[in-house]
Formats: structure tokens, C-alpha cells, sequence
């Protein structure tokens, strides 16, 4: 795999920075033995009292690159403490640690993870529903469930889950997903709607933001969003990559929705079903029988949708078989309530570039062809990829890859590598050297910015501190990144600063960020106008 170059763009980075207070670090040695890795869960739980209280609340649990670790149990943590787990040198990236399970002590195999606080995982490769040789995987082995917290994943692969490897399942959260993979998901020879990368069902989230991160394989849906009585806050998919998504219920279904940000993304061949009325059976499209890329289940009055600069394409001996089923027709990108909010800014939320990735696992249409031959059938190719070094052995579905080379990204000559809202590439370009955008900036929380009150309707003041005198920037951007007000520009002195500007009658109602640049770094927060 290409070293994953630290891409953070701003808006991720001024809504999920918090600050470091004295934290206590404890590496959990690997195993000496390869036949039985080391449980993390005695480590982790075992700081926690008899009577519920926690030894320290503050402790970033670090684990060994490129080694295996275990956990024979669920890992809880409560409001109160934070669970943070990663790897010892989080610039070996190509050496992650790995979190898997096996069998606990009545014979069934754990949950890997149900957080009710919140979680910082950072460089760690997960292994999450794994049983067995060709077996389906469990379903739902991570879970969050903690109402209010913040869920922070960074360099993180995920793969081998039958439901959805983000599990929201309580209400409030702040999910934040960078620069990771999400491979793999799904039953494997049957039909079924499990096997999505971000699922918010029956919860409302105040905010989703996933940034330069791959999603393949993967039999349902990129992100699902069903049953929540009231929208999400904020939604954002930036700059991320996407194939071989065979897409039982579609790809991006937004739900209900305050504001959502769709940008820079490459999708190829989402929805590898097509559009049929034969497999829209489980779960209704908000436009009726028919699969559409993204749609949206509730317009309301106050909806702000972003779409755009993003290329989707389907390759075509996908196009080809299609034309052979009547049953079969190719997804509209977009359903009527995401037309009618974007009105014509519609014309800008899809371009089509056929682009091939350098080196990436085969196409999964053999799953389609088989499926659509027979829906009954158990015995269908299996979509499941596996390493090439599994050839031969029971793990060998005939689904083989070699990730050594695994290299997701397409040449800078394209269209695509000059098509982002910025005037760069598209698509989870962190795991490509040669595709660069110009939000490469190094985040320091040290800045400690604050913007207070928050949400305001006059006054806007925000607090920062510099270690020494630098060239500052400070600027009021909308959520598509437009600079639409400058607060400062010049050189300040080392030490505390506080500004103040009224808004009340430069700045409409809405969602903005202040982004402060210096020769220190960047920090960025969010903030609301109402």
C-alpha cells in the first residue's frame, strides 16, 4: 500500500481538535506468542474500579505496529472517560496495529467495542465480525452508543462487519472519519441490505463529517441514514473515494438533514444493482421503486444542501450488463427533493470521467450477474477480498488480491485531478502523492482558538494564543471553504489576543467557520448564525 500522506482539511480539523491535558500513556506489550496475541480488554477494563470508577480518565492506550491484539470481551467506557487507543508510531502507517477476536470462554465471539463516551482511534487496523474461513461475518461487533459524545478515527481500516462499520446509536454524536478504509462489508454469497460504511439509523447526529476516506466492497450502502424523527445537524463527505459497491437500498441516503456538504468525491460504479424495482423491497425510496445515488427522505424549509465537483461514473461492462437485463436501469444521480433544494446548482453536483485506479481489487459485477441469475441462490461470487498470500488455503474464495500494491489513485493528467471546489484533485487524494491540494496545513491545537457566543446573532468574539510573533490570518468562511470576511491580517506579538466583530448585518443565517492561519499552524472552529 502507498504511504498514506496526513491530509486534514479545514473544516474536520476545526470541529474535532480538542485539547490535551495530562494524559497518561500505556503501551499493552505484544505477544511473544503468535498463537495467542494479547488481550487488550483486561488492560483497558481493568482500570476501571469494582465499584464502576475509573483509575485515570485521562489514558491513551498505545498498542505495537505492526502486531496482532485481541479482545475476548466488550470494551465499554463511560461519559466520564475517554476511550483512546493507537498505534505506538503513528507515521508507520503501513504497519498498523491489529485488533481482531477469538472465540471468549463460552465459545462465542465478542463485541469488539459498544463506546458510551467518547473515542479517539488513531492509526489502528480492525478486523471487526471475522469467524471463520468463508463464513459471514457478525454483525455490528462496534457500536456507539453514547448520546452527546465525540468519535474521533483517523488512519483507521476497517473491514470484515455484516451491518455498518460506523454504528450511531445514540443521539448528538460528533463523527469524525479521516483519511481511512472501509472495506468489505456485507453477507457474502447472499442477497441482503447489511454492509454499509456509515449508518446513522433511528438517530439523530449533530454531525458527520468523512473526509478522504476509501469505501469498497461493500454490498450496501456508503452512507444510510432511516428512522430518526428530526434531522442531522450537519453531514459532510469530502473527498472520498468509492467503488465496487454493489448498493441494495443505493449509495448516500441523507434522510432527514439540516445541512449536508457532498464534494470532490470520486464514485465509481456506485450502485452496481442498477435501479430495478426487483430489489427495492426492504427499505422504500423516497422517490418510489426506483434506486437513485443520493437522495433525501424529508425536505424541510431551512435544508442546505452543497453537491458538487463530484465525478460518478459506471465503467462499462457494468452499463453493458444492464443493457442486457430489462429489468435494469441506470441510477439518476440525484432524487427530486435533493433536485428541487439544489435547484440549478444541480448542474454542477456530478461530472462523468471514466478514471482507472492504479491498482485496486477487481470488480465484484460477477456478484450482480449471479445475483440477478438466481436472488435465491447461496453460492454467488463472493465479493469478500482477500490477500493473495491466502491462495490455497481455506480463506481462498477465489476473490484474491495482492494489498502490497493497493494504489487507489489515477493519473494527474485527468480532468479529476483539477476538478475539486479548490482547483485540485478529487477523491481520497491523502493516499496519493502525486494528487495535492492546497489545504495541505499543519493543525496546532496549541493555538487553543475559541469563538464565543456560539450560536450568536451580533457579536462574534474568538480568544487564540500565539507561543511567539508570527503572521496571523483570520477569516470567516461558508461550509463550501468561500472566504466571505476577513478579521485579521498582520503580524501579532506573542501571547493571549481577543477579538470582536459584529456580524448582525454582514452575514446571513447559516453555518461558518473561523479559520486562523499563522506560521505556527492552523486551527479552525465552527460556529452558528441564527
Amino acid at each position: 500500500m502507498k504511504k498514506h500522506y496526513t491530509f486534514t482539511f479545514f473544516v474536520f480539523l476545526m470541529l474535532c481538535m480538542v485539547q490535551v491535558n495530562a494524559q497518561t500513556v500505556i503501551t499493552i506489550p505484544a505477544s511473544t506468542d503468535p498463537t495467542m496475541p494479547t488481550d487488550i480488554f483486561p488492560f483497558i477494563m481493568g482500570d476501571t474500579t469494582a465499584t464502576g470508577e475509573r483509575n485515570d480518565n485521562n489514558t491513551i492506550y498505545k498498542l505495537e505496529n505492526g502486531q496482532v491484539y485481541i479482545t475476548t470481551d466488550r470494551i465499554v467506557n463511560k461519559p466520564e472517560w475517554d476511550l483512546h487507543i493507537e498505534a505506538v508510531d503513528l507515521t508507520d502507517t503501513e504497519n498498523k496495529p491489529i485488533i481482531s477476536r477469538i472465540p471468549n470462554a463460552s465459545g462465542a465471539y465478542p463485541d469488539i467495542m459498544r463506546p458510551e463516551g467518547n473515542v479517539t482511534l488513531r492509526n489502528i487496523w480492525f478486523i471487526v465480525g471475522e469467524k471463520g474461513a468463508l463464513e459471514n461475518h457478525d454483525w455490528g461487533k462496534i457500536r456507539y452508543m453514547g448520546d452527546d459524545t465525540r468519535v474521533i478515527v483517523d488512519h483507521c481500516i476497517f473491514e470484515k462487519d455484516r451491518g455498518g462499520f460506523f454504528q450511531l446509536r445514540g443521539n448528538n454524536i460528533k463523527l469524525y472519519v479521516t483519511n481511512c478504509v472501509l472495506r468489505n462489508g456485507g453477507n457474502r454469497r447472499v442477497i441482503q441490505g447489511n454492509g454499509r460504511a456509515v449508518d446513522a439509523r433511528n438517530t439523530t447526529a449533530d454531525t458527520i463529517i468523512i473526509r478522504n476516506t476509501i469505501a469498497y466492497n461493500l454490498q450496501d450502502r456508503f452512507f444510510r441514514s432511516q428512522g430518526a424523527t428530526a434531522p442531522h445537524n450537519y453531514v459532510e463527505i469530502d473527498h472520498c473515494t468509492a467503488f465496487n459497491v454493489a448498493g441494495r437500498h443505493g449509495f448516500i441516503q441523507l434522510g432527514r438533514v439540516a445541512t449536508a456538504k457532498i464534494t470532490n468525491n470520486l464514485f465509481i460504479n456506485p450502485i452496481m444493482l442498477g435501479s430495478s424495482p426487483i430489489y427495492t423491497d426492504e427499505q422504500t425510496q423516497p422517490d418510489g421503486d426506483l434506486h437513485k445515488v443520493i437522495t433525501l427522505d424529508t425536505l424541510y424549509d431551512n435544508t442546505a444542501l452543497t453537491i458538487s465537483n463530484n465525478n460518478a461514473f459506471w465503467t462499462q461492462d457494468v452499463t453493458d450488463y444492464w443493457a442486457s437485463n430489462d429489468t435494469i436501469f441506470p441510477p439518476a444521480l440525484m432524487s427530486t427533493l435533493v433536485m428541487d433544494n439544489l435547484g440549478a446548482a444541480a448542474a454542477d453536483a456530478f461530472f462523468q470521467e471514466e478514471v482507472t485506479l492504479n491498482s485496486v481489487p477487481g470488480s465484484i459485477l460477477q456478484y450482480v450477474v449471479d445475483l440477478y441469475a438466481d436472488p435465491t441462490a447461496d453460492d454467488m461470487f463472493d465479493f469478500i477480498v482477500e490477500d493473495a498470500s491466502l491462495a490455497g488455503t481455506a480463506f481462498d474464495s477465489g476473490n484474491l488480491f495482492d494489498f502490497s500494491t493497493f494504489d487507489p489513485c489515477y493519473s494527474n493528467s485527468a480532468q479529476s485531478a483539477t476538478a475539486s471546489t479548490t482547483g485540485g484533485p478529487i477523491g481520497a487524494i491523502s493516499f496519493c502523492p502525486d494528487l495535492t491540494d492546497v489545504f495541505d496545513v499543519n493543525v496546532n491545537e496549541a493555538l487553543a482558538l475559541k469563538v464565543f457566543p456560539n450560536p450568536t446573532s451580533a457579536d462574534l468574539n474568538l480568544s487564540f494564543e500565539l507561543q511567539e510573533s508570527t503572521e496571523v490570518n483570520i477569516s470567516i468562511m461558508d461550509i463550501s471553504g468561500r472566504i466571505i470576511s476577513n478579521i485579521v491580517q498582520g503580524q501579532l506579538a506573542a501571547g493571549q489576543h481577543t477579538f470582536s466583530k459584529d456580524i448582525s448585518t454582514q452575514i446571513p443565517n447559516g453555518m461558518y467557520f473561523i479559520s486562523l492561519q499563522t506560521d505556527q499552524g492552523i486551527m479552525t472552529q465552527k460556529f452558528i448564525v441564527q
